[in-house]
């Protein structure tokens, strides 16, 4: 998983192919690469693009997957996943309001960031007050909460530069990704 001075790396692919492998597209859901969500942000239309995400047919998008790519471009992938799920929200509610269905009010939605092989996840708590800040351009009014998971590995020192290389680092890693599929 090294990655290339200025190029693009191999990441995504890397993700969504783990994803798959653990199960995480049973059923009706789908792993999907640079899906580009409509983003209504302080009162115009843009967009925010995954890098991965999972998505259902019924339910909409699920989990998101953003890779951290400050070997290309010094932008943190925190605030980019933050975003995208407010856009997941946004995306997920149109949907119910088009076939008839009330919009929920608050929502949890999971997320990864990689760099490399090594993940941290996170759970990002969207409510409507939150979103229709974003839409007006208002500071909101209440906190959101972001929940973060570094995976416990030994060495939390080298863990962004030796990822799943490592069987030890592999283990906790894989088994993180196993007990992080119950949020989504």
């Amino acid at each position: 998983m090294a990655i290339p001075p200025r190029k693009e790396s191999a990441v995504d692919d890397f993700a969504a192919h783990l994803l798959g492998l653990l199960g995480y597209d049973v059923a009706n859901r789908f792993i999907r690469q640079r899906k580009d969500i409509p983003l209504f942000m302080c009162g115009g239309q843009t967009h925010a693009k995954t890098d991965v995400c999972v998505v259902d047919r019924n339910l909409g998008i699920l989990l998101l997957v953003q890779e951290d790519k400050r070997h290309l471009e010094e932008v943190d992938p925190e605030p980019q996943l933050i975003a995208e799920a407010i856009a997941a929200f946004q995306h997920n509610n149109t949907r119910l309001q088009r076939i008839g269905v009330q919009p929920i009010q608050a929502k949890t939605i999971p997320g990864i960031t990689m760099i490399g092989s090594t993940p941290t996840f996170y759970k990002i708590t969207i409510t409507q007050d939150l979103v229709e800040a974003v839409e007006t351009a208002q500071y909101p009014a209440n906190p959101t909460t972001v929940h973060k998971l570094v995976p416990p590995v030994e060495d939390l020192a080298r863990l962004s530069q030796d990822g799943m290389k490592s069987l030890n680092n592999r283990v906790v890693i894989l088994k993180c990704f196993e007990a992080f599929k119950q949020f989504v």
